[in-house]
């Protein structure tokens, strides 16, 4: 629910198109979409290492370590 100007309304969810890192079809390839959330976690610390964001703390950084290491063992 979306609070505006002392009025509630209601977002309608957006039709986005299924992500292409990850496979759509009933046969899932596990090592496809393995490669995908590397990927995407990998693009994530790279902007993050970047930009630096305030909140962004070493604790963050040694849990995005860890996650992209242990990922589809």
């Amino acid at each position: 629910m979306l609070i505006v100007m002392g009025r509630r309304e209601t977002r309608k969810p957006q039709n986005r198109p299924a992500s292409r890192l990850f496979s759509a079809d009933s046969e899932h390839n596990v090592e496809s979409d393995c490669k995908g959330l590397v990927e995407v976690l990998s693009e994530l610390r790279n902007l993050l290492e970047d930009y630096s964001p305030a909140w962004y703390t070493e604790e963050h950084r040694r849990w995005l370590e860890s996650a992209l290491h242990g990922i589809c063992l």
